[in-house]
């Protein structure tokens, strides 16, 4: 697939109407492309950031994706809604990243 410069690469078979992204191609969960603004859960447990380490216990954070810092391996900037020791933005492996799902409802209504 050399030469192929957009993200949503397809690859089509003669007969079939199967379509493959490029997540799906390097077995990357469908939901590690993420788009800046996009509310995400992040693993922090065992990463280093602005000289912090987050603990073990750090395996839930919330956070906004502010960019895609690398295509290999994917990573993305995510700027935590709470700031840990100071450090409010972490760059995050997608692998680490779970997009949040929200109900649309609001608590107590």
């Amino acid at each position: 697939m050399a030469g192929l410069t957009n993200t949503q690469c397809k690859l089509f078979v003669p007969g079939c109407a199967l379509a493959f992204t490029l997540a799906q191609r390097e077995n990357l969960p469908m939901d590690a492309i993420f788009q800046p603004g996009q509310l995400v859960r992040v693993n922090l447990a065992g990463l280093d950031a602005g000289g912090v380490t987050f603990q073990a216990a750090v395996t839930d954070a919330v956070g906004h994706i502010l960019k895609q810092t690398s295509e290999q391996p994917p990573k993305y900037l995510v700027e935590l809604l709470f700031s840990f020791r100071g450090v409010s933005q972490v760059e995050v492996p997608a692998d680490r990243i779970h997009a949040q799902v929200t109900t649309g409802k609001m608590g107590g209504t």
